[in-house]
């Protein structure tokens, strides 16, 4: 039986954060370093790299991921990955309907109120 405590638990950095809540508590940023809240509006400024799909998955996610760049999303959520998540209807074509992806933080810049 191993005797160091550390081994015997999922805990990271202190003895009161898992790592599921070091996740949590990862910090959420976009392109520029700007802190990202639910209820944010960003802008979709990059597609995430989908090589780890299967080229089915890849070939209905890829045209979708299109569709979104450039345009203004609000963010829905964010999982335990950190990613942000967004809701959003396509009207026409082949991928019309609603969707719900989760996109890394990196890839979304923070909408900039005018003045």
């Amino acid at each position: 039986m191993n005797k160091d405590p550390h081994l015997a638990r999922p805990r990271l950095l202190d003895d009161h954060m898992t790592i599921s809540e070091l996740m949590k508590r990862m910090s959420r940023k976009d392109v520029n370093g700007k802190r990202i809240k639910i209820g944010d509006v960003v802008r979709v400024i990059g597609v995430p790299d989908l090589a780890g799909m299967s080229a089915e998955c890849r070939a209905e996610s890829l045209p979708v991921f299109q569709h979104l760049l450039g345009t203004y999303r609000r963010i829905e959520e964010f999982d335990e990955f950190g990613q942000a998540w967004l809701r959003f209807r396509i009207l026409r074509g082949a991928h019309r309907g609603s969707h719900s992806v989760g996109i890394e933080p990196e890839l979304l810049r923070v909408r900039v109120a005018r003045r």
